[in-house]
């Protein structure tokens, strides 16, 4: 667990009252179902906070960096993060 989810459930232990070793594991728990849902659907919306999506991207050639040989990185799956408008304005106010 990263200290930023120990933060987190920390300070809600604190304003609902609850153990902290529960908010600990909500959070885990929460962020888990999430992963699951966008590994089983391709994407996962957060209204006023953004969208997160899955996108392929190709393999293609290039050299390795040490030697200068010709290698391939072969096609993988990687997750895009858009925020959503509301939190752009929020770190935008102008």
């Amino acid at each position: 667990m990263g200290r930023q989810i120990n933060v987190i459930s920390d300070q809600l232990a604190k304003e609902l009252e609850l153990p902290q070793r529960t908010c600990r594991h909500l959070i885990q728990r929460l962020l888990e179902e999430i992963q699951d849902d966008i590994v089983n659907t391709g994407r996962m919306e957060f209204r006023g906070l953004g969208t997160f999506s899955v996108r392929e991207k190709p393999g293609h050639n290039t050299e390795h960096p040490g030697t200068g040989q010709p290698i391939y990185i072969p096609a993988k799956k990687i997750v895009e993060y858009r925020s959503a408008k509301a939190l752009r304005e929020r770190l935008n106010p102008d």
